[in-house]
């Protein structure tokens, strides 16, 4: 008879925490902030191929070197500057579906922060004198994106708790505490705006502006009842 009532308080406990368990509402909360970039980071690339490995280092060197004054003739902080280590090797190109060796290559990637916009068209007519200079990526950023992205978590979160508090409302109960908060990857608009340009048609250095867009999405259960 013992074991027979302690087998049913266990039940009865487990029945009770099932059912308080499941008192819950789980949302999402989605946010989206467009703003207007104020830096741009570019990513250029400079690759030499020469007979010999040191021939094509020389020169990629003197490409480099080249660079460097250009930013800082612009006014790039060299803070703003990461020259990244360079690698060689043996160049290959094919020819009629057959890999041969061609010389050797030399490359090496120069990351750099515009922070003046103003300054674009000059960089960009500095970047055009050579034809050793490849522009492998170029982003919009902004300077304040921690902030930003601080933002975009609290208007994700205020959504979610706006939106559980209708839901509620709706269904006559009550929202009570707070169970669990998960960032997730769920978004419910269908257009992607991430790092856009736009430019007016008569192109003077005023009227080039790009947007940075942050999008946060959260997923919160509260608790009802």
């Amino acid at each position: 008879m013992k074991y027979f009532f302690l087998s049913l308080f266990i039940c009865s406990f487990g029945s009770t925490s099932a059912q308080e368990f499941h008192k819950y509402i789980t949302v999402n909360g989605t946010s989206e902030l467009i703003l207007p970039a104020d830096q741009i980071k570019y990513t250029i690339q400079i690759k030499i191929v020469a007979v010999a490995v040191e021939a094509s280092k020389n020169a990629n060197d003197s490409c480099r070197n080249e660079l460097l004054r250009k930013l800082n003739k612009i006014g790039i902080n060299s803070n703003d500057i990461n020259v990244l280590p360079m690698t060689l090797g043996k160049n290959y190109e094919f020819n009629k579906g057959e890999r041969k060796q061609r010389g050797f290559y030399t490359e090496v990637n120069v990351i750099f922060l515009l922070k003046d916009l103003s300054k674009y068209y000059e960089l960009t007519n500095e970047l055009s004198s050579s034809n050793q200079y490849e522009i492998k990526e170029s982003t919009y950023n902004i300077s304040d994106y921690e902030l930003q992205q601080k933002i975009a978590f609290e208007k994700a979160l205020l959504a979610a708790k706006e939106k559980a508090k209708y839901m509620v409302h709706v269904l006559g109960v009550k929202l009570k505490d707070v169970l669990e908060i998960e960032e997730n990857n769920y978004w419910q608009a269908g257009s992607i705006y991430s790092n856009t340009i736009e430019q007016k048609q008569d192109s003077r250095a005023g009227d080039m502006s790009g947007k940075v867009t942050i999008r946060r999405s959260v997923k919160v259960k509260f608790a009802i009842n």
